[in-house]
C-alpha cells in the first residue's frame, strides 16, 4: 500500500472514532483457545469461533427451518419459522410456522431446559415475526404485517413482556410498510425506518422523533453499537456508499463505509459491523471496519443457501 494511502486511512479513522466519541474495543484479545470451527446443520454453513468474541451465532434460519443453539450443538425447532436468542442467551423466542385455532403465536423459551410457555400475538390474517429483544432481555418486538397483493405491509408491532409472559399488539398509523421495529438501546422506545429515514416510537405507538435523510437502519439484532452512540443504516440513495454511520444524538453522519454487502447482521463492537459479501459462489460473513476494510471471515457458506434467505442470529455474550 503506498504511504499516502496509509496515512490516508490511519487518519479516516482517527475522524471515525473522533465522530462516535466512544472507546474502541479492539477485535483481538488476549487468550489462549485456538478458534473453533462448527458446521450447521442442513446448511453449507460453516461458522469460525473464537471464545474471546463478545457475540457468537446462537440460532439461525434457512427456507423457513428454525435451528436454536443449545450447548455445543444445534437443533431444529420443528413447526418454526423463526427463533431469536436474548442477550446473554438465557431465553429466547420462538415464531409460530401457521396459525393456531386462527391467532398467530410465539413460544417463550428457557433456553437451559428447553421448557417454553405459548403466547398468542395477533389474529389472523396479521401476522408478527421478526422478533427482537431488548438489551436487558426483558422484552421483545415483534413486526406485525398484513398481506397486501403479493407482498406484506407493517401494521404495527407486538410487544412480548418475558417476565408476565404476555403479548400487546400496537397498531401504528402511517408507519412505514417496509418498516421493521427493534428496540432503541436503552430499551425504552422502539426504532424502524420511516421514508428514507429513522423514526424512534413510543411503546404505545406514537412518534417520538424522526432523523430525516439516514436511510433505513441496517439489519440483524440490533442497528446500534454496544455503546448506544451510533446508528448504522442503508445510505441515502444520493451516496455513493451503501452503508452509513449516524451519531444518534446529533443525528449527524459519522462514517461512510466503503463496503457493497449484501446485507448487514448487526454491529460486533463500537467500530466493526457483521456484513455480508458475495465471493463468487459463496458467500462471506466477515467483520468490517468503519473504514470498509475487512478484518476477519466468521462465516462461509453457499450461495444456494443465501438464495433460501438463510441468517444467522448472532447474540452478544
Amino acid at each position: 500500500m503506498p504511504l499516502t494511502h496509509g496515512i490516508h486511512r490511519l487518519l479516516r479513522g482517527a475522524v471515525i472514532a473522533a465522530a462516535l466519541t466512544a472507546p474502541a474495543p479492539l477485535v483481538a484479545h488476549a487468550h489462549t483457545a485456538a478458534p473453533v470451527d462448527i458446521k450447521l446443520p442442513g446448511t453449507s454453513a460453516t461458522v469460525r469461533e473464537d471464545s474471546a468474541d463478545p457475540a457468537r451465532v446462537t440460532s439461525y434460519t434457512l427456507k423457513g427451518a428454525a435451528y436454536l443453539r443449545r450447548g455445543a450443538g444445534f437443533t431444529r425447532r420443528t413447526g418454526d419459522a423463526e427463533v431469536t436468542v436474548a442477550p446473554k442467551g438465557a431465553r429466547a423466542l420462538a415464531v409460530a410456522a401457521a396459525y393456531g385455532s386462527g391467532y398467530d403465536s410465539v413460544v417463550l423459551l428457557d433456553v437451559a431446559s428447553g421448557r417454553g410457555t405459548r403466547i398468542r400475538t395477533v389474529r389472523k390474517p396479521l401476522v408478527a415475526n421478526s422478533a427482537r429483544w431488548s438489551r436487558d432481555a426483558g422484552k421483545a418486538v415483534l413486526t406485525v404485517r398484513k398481506r397486501s397483493g403479493s407482498a406484506w405491509a407493517t401494521t404495527g408491532f407486538v410487544i412480548v413482556d418475558a417476565g408476565a409472559g404476555s403479548a400487546r399488539a400496537v397498531t401504528v398509523p402511517g408507519v412505514d410498510a417496509a418498516a421493521t421495529f427493534r428496540w432503541s438501546p436503552d430499551g425504552t422506545e422502539l426504532v424502524a425506518g420511516h421514508r428514507g429515514g429513522t423514526r424512534f416510537y413510543g411503546q404505545d405507538g406514537s412518534t417520538r422523533r424522526t432523523l430525516t435523510g439516514t436511510g433505513t437502519p441496517v439489519g440483524g439484532e440490533d442497528a446500534f453499537s454496544p455503546s448506544g452512540r451510533a446508528l448504522a443504516t442503508w445510505c441515502p440513495a444520493s451516496y455513493t456508499e451503501h452503508v452509513c454511520v449516524w451519531n444518534r444524538s446529533t443525528g449527524k453522519v459519522a462514517a461512510r463505509v466503503a463496503i457493497r454487502p449484501q446485507s448487514v447482521w448487526g454491529w460486533w463492537d463500537e467500530r466493526h459491523l457483521i456484513a455480508v459479501l458475495a465471493s463468487g459462489g459463496t458467500r462471506r460473513v466477515v467483520l468490517s471496519d468503519l473504514t470498509g476494510r475487512t478484518v476477519r471471515t466468521l462465516a462461509v457458506f453457499s450461495a444456494a443457501d443465501w438464495n433460501k434467505r438463510i441468517y444467522l442470529g448472532y447474540t452478544r455474550k
